[in-house]
């Protein structure tokens, strides 16, 4: 039987993405973040932020810090050493030890921040197309190359 892990984790952590994250169940039965780099760790599902950061500083819990690269629509994991490196707007994931609760259960908020082609230089600016269902498809909104010295209606 294979579960599937949820959604959020899957937009986050996709396949084949340079953080070497990979959606895994541990042994003790919960989700978790494998990082599959040259050393192995594991990460809670759960993205630490605000109070729950300040909760895992005293309880000296490993962090480390998600940076999301916009352009390429995929995420970067950056080391932080204790309390050094460590901003209050920052997003991050606790080491993952069996015999503890987790730090934070709260799934990262992926909305609106979704990668679309024609933010990049050079693509065609779209508008959606009320007729057909897909987020990704759309209708390009066509610009004069050049000025014809005609008014535009």
């Amino acid at each position: 039987m294979s579960r599937k892990p949820p959604l959020w984790m899957r937009r986050l952590a996709p396949p084949g993405n340079p953080a070497h994250l990979v959606s895994a169940v541990c042994s003790c039965g919960r989700w978790i973040f494998s990082e599959r780099d040259v050393v192995w760790q594991s990460w809670d599902a759960g993205i630490i932020t605000g109070d729950d950061l300040t909760t895992a500083i005293i309880l000296g819990r490993q962090l480390i810090r998600i940076r999301r690269i916009a352009q390429a629509d995929t995420i970067r994991l950056e080391t932080v050493a204790g309390p050094l490196g460590i901003s209050p707007d920052g997003m991050y994931l606790g080491a993952h030890e069996c015999g503890l609760m987790p730090i934070s259960v709260k799934p990262a908020d992926m909305s609106g921040r979704e990668f679309h082609y024609s933010t990049l230089e050079g693509f065609p600016t779209m508008r959606p197309d009320p007729d057909n269902p897909d987020p990704w498809a759309g209708i390009p909104e066509m610009e004069l190359m050049f000025d014809s010295g005609w008014p535009k209606c």
